[in-house]
This record gives C-alpha cells, sequence and structure tokens, in this order.
C-alpha cells in the first residue's frame, strides 16, 4: 500500500497490519497508550473480526512505519506470529481490590487479613 506517512493517533481499527517481508498479519484491533500524554504503548492486531481468537499485542518499538491505511511491523511474519495475546491491564490497584472490611482495619495495608499478608509477601 503506498498510503502516506500517519502519525499514531490517525490510526484506525480495521488497517492493514503487515510484516516486515509484506505479509499481512492482521487489522489493527486498538491503540494502547495514552492520547492525553501523547504516548504511544502498541497495538493489538486481531483477525479483522472472529471473536474466537484473542489478539495479538505488538509493542511501540515494533511498529515500523504507520501510513493512511496500514501499519507496517520491523518483525518477520514468523515472528509477529510467536507474539504473546493482549492482556487488558488491570485499571486498579491491587490493594483497592480487596474487600472494604479489610481495607477498614486498623493500618491497612498492614492489617492482618489474606491480601494484607499476600502484599507482605505471606508473612504475618
Amino acid at each position: 500500500m503506498d498510503g502516506e506517512p500517519v502519525a499514531w493517533r490517525v490510526m484506525e481499527q480495521g488497517w492493514s497490519v503487515v510484516s516486515a517481508d509484506g505479509v499481512e498479519i492482521g487489522k489493527l484491533d486498538r491503540i494502547t497508550g495514552d492520547v492525553e500524554a501523547d504516548i504511544f504503548d502498541g497495538i493489538t492486531v486481531g483477525d479483522g473480526g472472529t471473536v474466537l481468537t484473542r489478539a495479538k499485542y505488538v509493542p511501540a518499538e515494533h511498529v515500523a512505519q504507520i501510513r493512511r491505511g496500514e501499519i507496517v511491523l520491523d518483525l518477520s511474519a514468523e515472528d509477529a506470529a510467536k507474539l504473546e495475546p493482549f492482556v487488558e491491564p488491570v485499571s486498579e490497584p491491587l490493594a483497592a481490590l480487596a474487600p472494604e472490611e479489610e481495607q477498614a482495619r486498623p493500618g491497612y495495608p498492614g492489617g492482618g487479613g489474606f491480601l494484607a499478608r499476600l502484599l507482605r509477601g505471606g508473612r504475618r
């Protein structure tokens, strides 16, 4: 594809993702990062709409070129096939997931509950 170079903020879901050796490996599923802080973390690549497969995560350092309608990686198709599945980051700190009664204990997170022990590495 002869698309013009564009900034990462212009990418759209469904754009072709191509390996360094010219093989289309999938479609752009989503962009990871923080638009407000202008931080591009990477992309996820899916198979174009099938829900039976998990999107793969491509770190930003493997995105070689962004052209209108196409994203080119610096990975071969073989290496791209080995990418890890995308895992949604946890949006809350682990301590915030503790039950409210655990958080209400005096000295939390140093209290004696299960989560407090987990945070201290199992020590009482």
